[in-house]
């Protein structure tokens, strides 16, 4: 049994998190937020967080008592669906204002550029420090060394997100997000002078 079986058992108490265990959104996003759904429901009907331990309180419990848990665990899952429609709107509003700067011809929007190449010459050096071999972790350049590599790291890592994340990619996510929790959203559009 996997989690598309308790998709439907779930539906109607909680829609939310039937669609997302049901497989209704099918996107990469989707496959994340059906595991924090999976586990959320399991938290709230008290059982470990498998599809079978989950199938059983549904089927086994007192109605009334599962339908509140799925109600209560359904509001739940809805905040974390907000809270990732709300990442990937940062994500959109980002590239959006720097093509506003662009198009206005402010010197602003080279910031974005500017700090990808800091914080890629930073990554990438301090990569080549460590793999130059020769440091001692013990000693505190090590130590260092080692902290500046784990903070660039998810520096580097907003960075590809920026730069590389897909625009409509992240538009067709918000809108397969907003068609399941019933809430509709314009894409933003940004007029472009030619």
């Amino acid at each position: 049994m996997d989690w598309s079986a308790i998709g439907g058992l779930v539906g109607q108490a909680a829609p939310t998190i039937g669609s997302l265990l049901g497989g209704l959104i099918p996107f990469p996003g989707g496959a994340i937020l059906g595991q924090v759904a999976g586990k959320i429901v399991a938290e709230a009907l008290g059982v470990p967080p498998t599809p079978e331990a989950v199938h059983t309180a549904i089927t086994t419990g007192d109605p009334a008592t599962v339908n509140a848990a799925l109600s209560a665990a359904d509001a739940k899952m809805q905040a974390e669906v907000d809270k990732f429609k709300a990442s990937l709107e940062d994500v959109q509003d980002a590239r959006a204002t720097g093509v506003k700067y662009a198009v206005a011809g402010s010197q602003i929007q080279w910031a974005p550029s500017a700090v990808s190449i800091i914080v890629g010459v930073g990554f990438f050096g301090t990569l080549a420090l460590l793999l130059k071999g020769g440091i001692n972790f013990n000693e505190t350049i090590g130590q260092v060394l080692l902290i500046l590599i784990g903070s660039l790291v998810s520096y580097m890592n907003q960075v590809v997100n920026y730069w590389l994340g897909s625009s409509a990619g992240s538009t067709d996510k918000s809108n397969q997000i907003a068609a399941m929790t019933g809430v509709t959203s314009a894409p933003a559009k940004v007029a472009v002078k030619r």
